[in-house]
C-alpha cells in the first residue's frame, strides 16, 4: 500500500517542475518548426572517446553509449559515481551498507564487486589486480565535482580493453584547468549527520599550461538507529545498530597539461563503519568497530601528438590499491574479549601502453595499440589479533595487443571490426567484435553490434580460498552478445535511441561449497546465464534552458540451467528527469524519479518495487556566491536491496529520506 500511495506525490513533484517547463517554453518559439533545411543537417551529434578509443560520434560509435555531462552531474546534485549510473538508462545499483554494485542489463550477483564492469579513468583501466573491483561509490577515489563527463559504453568491450569489460566500460573524463577557469570553495551540511568541504582551483594559462587541483573531504555519521529483524534477540539490542554507519572519505585530483603532455594524479582514502554483521561477525559491538577502509593512488601520464597524419599516443602509470578490514568475533570465553580477525589486500601495478590511429587509403581508420602491465603486488594477508595467520604474496604480468579498423564503404555505411589478444600467465585469449553501422544522415544511425568479452579469474579467487596455491582448474568467463541500435538526433533538442540486445554468458566464476578445500569453499564455473532485453530513451533540451530524459529498460535475465530469473534482477526499470531553469541566471530546479520493479532476493523472497523521487536546486546568491539543496528518497520510502552469502540477511534495508543543503563560493567570478 505504501508504494502506491507514494505515486500520485511523485508525479506531483514531477509535474510541478513540468508545468514550470511549459511556462519557461512559452517564452521561446518551438525550435522544429523554426529550422531550415540547413540547420536540421547542422544538429549538434554528442562524440565518444572510449567506445573506440578515439574521439568520434555517438550516431558511428560501435556501441549504445550513454553520455552523463558535468552540468548533468550538477543540476541533479549526484555525488557519486554511483549516483550517476543509477540515472542512466538500464542501470540499476544496490548496496549492502559498504560497497555499492552496479546492475547492467539484469545482471548484478550480490558480492561480485563489479568485477564484470570496467571501470577507466581517461581511458586508464582502474579496477584494481587483487579483486579486480570497481569501486564506484564514496571509495571510487576523485569527487564527481572533478568529472567533465561519464561515458556508458555498453555491451562487451574486450577487444579494445581486455579481460573485465564483460558487460560495459564506464570512461571517467575528469576536469581540466580550461573548464575549471578559476577556484571555488563548497560547504555541505546534511542528513545522517553530514559535514563536507571542498577546494578546487584550475585554469589555463597564456603560455598553454593547463593545471587543476581539488582536495574534498567528507564525514558522515550515517543512519544512527538500524533495525536488521534477523538479529532481533535480547543478546544483539533487539536487532538494532546504533550509530555504526559511519562513513568518512577524503579525495584529492590533480592535472598538468602542457603541450603535448598530460599528467593526471589522484589519491583516494574511504573509511566505513559496517552495522550488518557480515561473515558472522557480532553484532553492534561497539568497542572494536567491524570496518573496512580502501585506499587508491593513481599517477598516470600519457603523450599525446599527431605526427605525419597519424595519432600517436604513449601513456605510462602507476595504480597502487590497499585494502584492510577489521571484523570482530566471539572470543574464545564466555563474555570474554572479543576475537578480532584482520583482512588486507594490497595491489601495486605498473603500466605502459601505446597507441597509433591513423587514416588509411578506402576511407578507413586503423587504430593499433598494445599494453604491457606488471603486477608488482596481488598480496593478500589475514590473520587474529597476534597470530600469524596466513600471507599471499603474489605478482603476474599481463599484455595485449588489439587491432580496430572503421572502412566507410560508402557515405552511408560504416563496417568496423576489431580482434585483440591478451596474454597472462598460462593463459592466452583472442577477442574479436565487429559492427554494421548504416548512416542515413549525419544525425542518425542504424546498428548492428557483435561482440565477445572475457574476465579471467582474479587474485583473490584464484587463491585465496585454496591457502595461496592457484587453482588451476578456474577458466576465463566469457561472453556472446548481439545488439541492434537505433540513434536519433532530431534539430537541436531531441535525441531518441532504442536498443535490444540478447546475450549469453557462461562458466561464470562461483563460490561453491567444496569439503576438500582449505576453507571448504572454492571458486567454480558453474555459472551460465541468458539475456534479451529492450532499452528506449528520449532527451530533450530547449534553447530556454529545459532539459528532461526519460527511459524506459524490460529485460529477463535467466540460469540457463533452471531457466529461473537471477537474483537482484529486475524486470522493469524506468527513469525521469527534469531540471529547469530558475528565476534568475544560473539558478536551477530538477526533480529526478527513478522505478525499479520487484527483485528476488538469495533465498527466495520477492522485494517490492522501489519508486523514488529526488530534487535538487541551486540559486546564486550575489555574482560569486551560490546556495544549492537538494533531498534524496524524497518521500521516504522504505525499501531494501538484496544480500549476498556473507550476511545473515536476505536483504539490506536502504536509507529514507536525506537531505544536503551548501554554499559555493567562487571568488573572482565574472
Amino acid at each position: 500500500m505504501r508504494e502506491i500511495c507514494v505515486f500520485p506525490r511523485i508525479l506531483a513533484v514531477v509535474g510541478l517542475v513540468l508545468t514550470q517547463a511549459t511556462i519557461v517554453a512559452a517564452q521561446s518559439p518551438p525550435l522544429l518548426q523554426d529550422l531550415s533545411l540547413e540547420d536540421l543537417m547542422r544538429i549538434e551529434v554528442q562524440h565518444v572517446f572510449g567506445a573506440s578509443e578515439r574521439l568520434q560520434p555517438v550516431t558511428e560509435a560501435p556501441s549504445s553509449v550513454t553520455i552523463v555531462t558535468a552540468d548533468e552531474i550538477a543540476r541533479y546534485g549526484y555525488r557519486t559515481l554511483a549516483d550517476i549510473l543509477r540515472g542512466a538508462r538500464g542501470l540499476y545499483v544496490s548496496d549492502d551498507r559498504n560497497y555499492t554494485f552496479l546492475g547492467v542489463r539484469g545482471f548484478s550477483k550480490p558480492g561480485d564487486f563489479n568485477t564484470r564492469v570496467l571501470l577507466l579513468i581517461n581511458g586508464h583501466p582502474v579496477n584494481d589486480n587483487v579483486y579486480s573491483q570497481g569501486q564506484i561509490g564514496s571509495e571510487f577515489g576523485i569527487d564527481p565535482a572533478m568529472f567533465e563527463r561519464v561515458e556508458i559504453i555498453r555491451g562487451p568491450g574486450s577487444s579494445l580493453y581486455g579481460t573485465g569489460a564483460f558487460f560495459a566500460v564506464v570512461n571517467v573524463i575528469t576536469r581540466t584547468g580550461k573548464s575549471l577557469h578559476g577556484t571555488s570553495v563548497a560547504v555541505e551540511e546534511g542528513s545522517l549527520d553530514t559535514h563536507l568541504v571542498r577546494a578546487a582551483t584550475g585554469q589555463r594559462l597564456a603560455n598553454g599550461l593547463d593545471f587543476a587541483l581539488s582536495a574534498t573531504y567528507q564525514q558522515s555519521g550515517g543512519a544512527q538507529h538500524l533495525y536488521f529483524p534477523a538479529f532481533d534477540t535480547t543478546e544483539t539490542n533487539g536487532g538494532v545498530a546504533d550509530g555504526l554507519d559511519g562513513d568518512v572519505f577524503g579525495q584529492f585530483y590533480g592535472h598538468l597539461a602542457f603541450r603535448d603532455v598530460t599528467i593526471t594524479a589522484a589519491y583516494g582514502r574511504r573509511a566505513k563503519d559496517i552495522p550488518t554483521a557480515p561473515y558472522g561477525t557480532m553484532f553492534n559491538l561497539q568497542e572494536t568497530r567491524t570496518k573496512t577502509v580502501d585506499r587508491r593512488t593513481l599517477v598516470d601520464a600519457q603523450y599525446d601528438r599527431s605526427m605525419a597524419g597519424t595519432r600517436v599516443t604513449i601513456r605510462g602509470s602507476f595504480d597502487r590499491y590497499d585494502y584492510n578490514a577489521v571484523y570482530p568475533y566471539p572470543g574464545l570465553t564466555f563474555n570474554g574479549p572479543a576475537s578480532i580477525n584482520y583482512d588486507f589486500g594490497v595491489g601495486t601495478r605498473l603500466g605502459v601502453d601505446g597507441r597509433l590511429t591513423r587514416a588509411l587509403p578506402g576511407r578507413q581508420t586503423l587504430t593499433a595499440g598494445g599494453e604491457f602491465f606488471d603486477n608488482i603486488q596481488q598480496d593478500q594477508r589475514n590473520h587474529y589479533d597476534n597470530s600469524a595467520g596466513s600471507a599471499i604474496e603474489q605478482s603476474s604480468t599481463q599484455q595485449g595487443l588489439y587491432l580496430q579498423d572503421e572502412i566507410r564503404l560508402t557515405d552511408w555505411l560504416l563496417v568496423n571490426a576489431g580482434l585483440r589478444y591478451d596474454g597472462y600467465q598460462g593463459l592466452a585469449h583472442l577477442t574479436p567484435r565487429a559492427a554494421v553501422i548504416f548512416v542515413p544522415s549525419p544525425n542518425q544511425s542504424f546498428k548492428y553490434l557483435y561482440g565477445q568479452a572475457f574476465r579471467r579469474p582474479n587474485a583473490y579467487e584464484q587463491s585465496f580460498y585454496s591457502g595461496g596455491i592457484p587453482n588451476t582448474d578456474l577458466r576465463p568467463e566469457a561472453i556472446h552478445s548481439h545488439e541492434v541500435v537505433w540513434e536519433n538526433y532530431t534539430s537541436g533538442w531531441l535525441r531518441t535511441s532504442v536498443s535490444a540486445y540478447r546475450y549469453d554468458a557462461d562458466r561464470l566464476i562461483t563460490l561453491e561449497a567444496a569439503p576438500d578445500s582449505l576453507f571448504g569453499l572454492t571458486y567454480m564455473n558453474t555459472g551460465t546465464v541468458q539475456a534479451q532485453g529492450l532499452e528506449l530513451e528520449a532527451e530533450m533540451k530547449f534553447q530556454s534552458g529545459i532539459q528532461s530524459l526519460a527511459s524506459y529498460a524490460v529485460q529477463r535475465a535467466t540460469n540457463a540451467g533452471t531457466g529461473l530469473s537471477l537474483t537482484n534482477s529486475p524486470r522493469h526499470l524506468a527513469k525521469l528527469r527534469v531540471s529547469v531553469p530558475g528565476p534568475t541566471k544560473r539558478s536551477f530546479a530538477s526533480a529526478e524519479l527513478q522505478y525499479v520493479s520487484s527483485r528476488g532476493t538469495r533465498l527466495g523472497e520477492i522485494l517490492p518495487a522501489r519508486a523514488l523521487a529526488n530534487i535538487s536546486f541551486s540559486q546564486p546568491m550575489g555574482r560569486s556566491l551560490e546556495m544549492f539543496l537538494g533531498a534524496r528518497n524524497l518521500f521516504n520510502q522504505q525499501y531494501a536491496d538484496p544480500a549476498s552469502d556473507a550476511y545473515v540477511q536476505d536483504s539490506i534495508g536502504q536509507n529514507g529520506r536525506t537531505l544536503r543543503v551548501g554554499l559555493r563560493w567562487t571568488p573572482w567570478a565574472r
